[in-house]
């Protein structure tokens, strides 16, 4: 697999006008690809969702291979033998996937399309070889002469098929190690050499000079020969040893860069010279006024071409900009190209403007952008908005960084201070960069380098794929199979046999043949309760164990459990009887489908344009997400959970049934956007109310509810509010608290029911009317302390009236400073004071400069001057300024070093 570095537009190497192939548009290649495999025997399996929602090792889809892990991990329940799609995937993070390269060069994204063909123990390297040349070569007529192949350096048999099933000049195949042609799923599990096609961009002349040069040849680091298409042979299966086992069944997985090839059929040079970009690109230099260049000039406008089309892609799949996981890298992307746009004299909100045209290009391949492009352009707005607020912000924190350094007698700001200001503010270290240079400091780019990649070892860390359960290695294994039928909908107890379990730690996993507990999927937590065996051998103990959680990973139905007896054997585990926490999953089921009464009668309240966009359901209580650009009004929340609670009241029956997706959708069933469906779903209907797709488990009639008490309404995310409620005992339970709280409240104001808030608002009043006179009272006492500080201890220098004094709490309490320095500042027209006070292991100062003084003296350049004596911190305004130290012992040091500095400034 080759790698690429970026390289100078001085040193890229001379492009190719168009390379003799017949031009085709983004469009035609997609669907040549998708067509040609059709040919093949494929089936078109469509794009998973760009947002995985079943598969907890990823924050993106990142390869096309990632829908079809399962099958590739040996449980294929489609029965899949030859599929081919084109697969939507946003990287963000790895060592060539740098966000800050994004715009710099011609093939870094953020979000692209992966064609690919798959084989699931069908065709294998003979069919992918002479297939994968026949479309390059013969459907679109890609010359052969800058065609190169790489195998494995062990793969005798692909080498061989490379000069047997195809017409390739032998001296173009070429071998390498592990490194660039042996493929891993993870550190164990699913592995095998691959081939890659390369193909050459540069000078026809030098090609014989450069192609099996390490670096700037085939496979080196290098923009000349680009790596086209991957072909991965999945033969072997990696031990924790270490060692390869041939696995059972043979796969083929490939994968192909769609803005690559389209970039080389149509001669570009570039992938953002493709009509892939360049609506986009076009559009931004309409908007703007600024003209795109394919130099360093144009760096704005790649950006944000490819920055709009992670953000839409991702958006209308389900996710939001926000401060964890994938929302934190959306929000990243979003403020990088929001700073481009500044950068071309943008000052209000600029990318949003831009998903019409990206709908308008990609539209008819992924019809999600067009149903969702309103809401997509709301939360990008929104977020913008929000950026534009905190760059400025940021501005102002990065002032007082250069102040502080400055006064620390340093040139250089910290690496965390530039981490901070990338992480939190969105300022790449170039932006920093030039404004410590305006300041004449400069920064800490070791410091800065570490904290990055810190932060790039935490999210590959997150990201990693646990490849340990990919692998039979480490399981007992009573039966090949991973497959599990759930038979929870109609049964919380069932006899059950074990497929296979290992243990993790202080915890056992169980897979089953069948069970009656839920794995958490669609916001439905795992069900609790119970697996316990039959009597083991000479009366041994039974196995006993507590179900703490049910998940699925990798399609596959884990049990996880506590051993509270027995002993785990084969023999012991042969036979269980699984049963689920009765309880817990009746609490579960009313939470479940309190949610999609919810779901509808905020739709009736607010309007159509509310989607769910997440949901949590467990026993105690739910959490629903959904679409909206604003608070509700307490009014709203009201008639929500009185249409919810009125649906409860009526009791109706809540039905299931199988349909075709599609024969669901007419029945006006909702889905959910970013969720990827199989030909056959559940609808759940509930009376005329409520009709939704879902695979969850519910209750049997709305009654059963009970109750539904909404907790808080919230913002999570730009555009995506959130409801938290309790349902049936816990909602009581709340109404019960609220009902006592507010009889509390009645005797405490001795109100009559229904006059309780008006008698808290009379008191209310009287305390805010008291709180003012205290305040006016301790203001006339702050003056009159100040007039008596200028009278005792205040002395002309030159014409000012100066005081440099401490304070002592017994005489200026604490809490009244602040009022004393107010009277100060209102009588001292032509003076300046100092004052110091120190309490415990603290020393506060204050500065003062009256309107006439600040001619010679400005409080805030005062402070600036003496504080470093106490290593206080502190800045402040031309007539007010404070600041803070640790070591009140260094009081006389900051009062000496405030004389000294009044009588240089005053002349004294």
């Amino acid at each position: 697999m080759s790698t690429h570095t970026t390289i100078p537009s001085s040193a890229q190497p001379k492009q190719s006008a168009g390379f003799g192939i017949p031009f085709l548009t983004g469009k035609q290649i997609r669907q040549g690809f998708i067509d040609f495999f059709a040919g093949k025997g494929h089936v078109f399996v469509p794009s998973a969702p760009v947002v995985p929602h079943d598969d907890p090792t990823l924050l993106f889809t990142n390869a096309g291979m990632n829908q079809f892990k399962s099958a590739l991990l040996g449980d294929n329940r489609e029965g899949w033998k030859r599929v081919a799609n084109s697969q939507k995937c946003i990287r963000v993070s790895g060592k060539h996937n740098d966000l800050d390269e994004v715009g710099r060069d011609t093939y870094h994204h953020t979000f692209f399309e992966m064609l690919g063909n798959w084989s699931f123990g069908d065709y294998y390297k003979k069919e992918a070889i002479s297939w994968s040349w026949e479309l390059l070569t013969e459907v679109w007529k890609l010359p052969k002469d800058r065609l190169f192949v790489t195998v494995f350096r062990d793969d005798d048999e692909a080498e061989a098929l490379w000069k047997s099933e195809t017409d390739i000049a032998h001296e173009r195949i070429m071998r390498f190690g592990e490194k660039s042609n042996f493929w891993e799923m993870g550190d164990v599990g699913p592995c095998g050499p691959c081939s890659e096609i390369h193909f050459d961009m540069g000078d026809m002349a030098t090609q014989a000079a450069t192609f099996a040069d390490p670096v700037e040849g085939v496979n080196g680091t290098n923009a000349r020969y680009i790596e086209l298409w991957n072909n991965v042979f999945m033969q072997s299966e990696r031990l924790t040893s270490g060692e390869l086992k041939p696995l059972k069944s043979q796969n083929v997985d490939t994968g192909m860069g769609f803005e690559r090839i389209v970039s080389v059929i149509q001669g570009s040079g570039s992938n953002y010279e493709t009509d892939v970009f360049q609506p986009i690109i076009t559009r931004i230099a309409d908007l703007s006024g600024v003209a795109y260049s394919k130099g360093p000039e144009g760096t704005p406008h790649r950006v944000m071409a490819d920055h709009v089309r992670a953000l839409s892609f991702a958006i209308a799949d389900g996710a939001t900009p926000g401060n964890e996981g994938r929302g934190y890298v959306l929000r990243r992307i979003l403020r990088r190209g929001s700073r481009f746009a500044r950068g071309l004299g943008q000052r209000e909100p600029f990318l949003w403007k831009l998903v019409q045209t990206l709908a308008d290009t990609m539209g008819d391949a992924y019809p999600e952008l067009v149903q969702r492009r309103s809401y997509i352009e709301q939360v990008i707005r929104a977020e913008e908005e929000r950026f534009m607020r905190t760059l400025d912000q940021g501005l102002d924190r990065f002032a007082k960084m250069a102040a502080e350094t400055k006064a620390k007698k340093s040139a250089v700001i910290g690496g965390a201070e530039v981490f901070l200001l990338y992480d939190t503010y969105g300022f790449p270290t170039d932006l920093t960069r030039v404004l410590a240079e305006e300041q004449g400091l400069s920064i800490d780019e070791a410091g800065y380098s570490k904290y990055m990649e810190e932060q790039r070892e935490r999210a590959r860390g997150a990201a990693k794929f646990d490849g340990s359960f990919a692998s039979d290695e480490g399981w007992t294994i009573l039966s090949p199979a991973l497959d599990t039928e759930f038979v929870g909908y109609s049964t919380l107890v069932s006899d059950v046999n074990v497929r296979r379990f290992r243990e993790v730690g202080d915890q056992v996993l169980v897979v089953l043949d069948k069970t009656p507990f839920y794995a958490e999927a669609g916001g439905q937590v795992g069900d609790t309760g119970t697996l316990t065996g039959k009597p083991g051998p000479a009366g041994a103990p039974l196995v006993e164990l507590r179900v703490l959680d049910t998940v699925k990973m990798f399609d596959m139905v884990l049990h996880k459990c506590d051993l509270l007896g027995g002993v785990l054997s084969p023999e012991t585990m042969k036979g269980l009887k699984a049963e689920v926490d009765a309880e817990n999953r009746f609490k579960t089921v009313r939470n479940h489908s309190a949610t999609h009464l919810l779901h509808s009668a905020l739709r009736e309240v607010l309007g159509d344009h509310v989607q769910q966009q997440g949901s949590r359901v467990a026993p105690d209580s739910l959490r629903f997400d959904f679409t909206h650009f604003q608070g509700m009004t307490p009014e709203e929340i009201r008639k929500v959970e009185y249409k919810v609670n009125l649906a409860i009241e009526q009791n109706h029956s809540i039905s299931h049934a199988v349909h075709g997706i599609e024969e669901a959708k007419k029945m006006g069933a909702m889905a959910l956007f970013g969720e990827k469906y199989g030909d056959k779903v559940r609808v759940i209907t509930m009376g005329d109310v409520s009709m939704e797709l879902c695979g969850g488990t519910h209750a049997n009639a709305t009654g059963e509810i009970g109750l539904l008490k909404i907790v808080s309404e919230s913002s999570i995310a730009s555009g995506v509010r959130r409801i938290e409620a309790v349902t049936g005992l816990g909602a009581l339970e709340m109404v019960q608290r609220n009902f006592n709280s507010l009889a509390d409240i009645s005797k405490v104001f001795k109100a009559k029911p229904g006059q309780e808030a008006e008698k808290a608002a009379e008191a209310s009043a009287r305390i805010k009317a008291l709180e003012k006179e205290v305040l006016e009272l301790r203001q006339a006492q702050a003056g009159l302390q100040a007039a008596s500080l200028i009278a005792e201890r205040g002395r002309d220098v030159n014409g000012t009236t100066v005081i440099v004094t401490k304070l002592d709490e017994k005489t200026f309490p604490r809490d009244t400073v602040g009022l004393l320095v107010e009277g100060l500042a209102g009588r001292l027209r032509n003076g300046v004071a100092v004052l110091t006070q120190a309490s415990g292991d603290s020393l506060s100062i204050f500065a003062v400069a009256g309107k006439e003084a600040q001619a010679k003296v400005k409080a805030g350049d005062l402070i600036k001057a003496i504080g470093p004596v106490a290593d206080a911190k502190g800045g402040g305004k031309p007539d007010r300024a404070q600041a803070g130290s640790k070591s009140p012992d260094k009081e006389p040091l900051v009062l000496a070093e405030a004389e000294k500095f009044l009588k240089q400034a005053l002349g004294g």
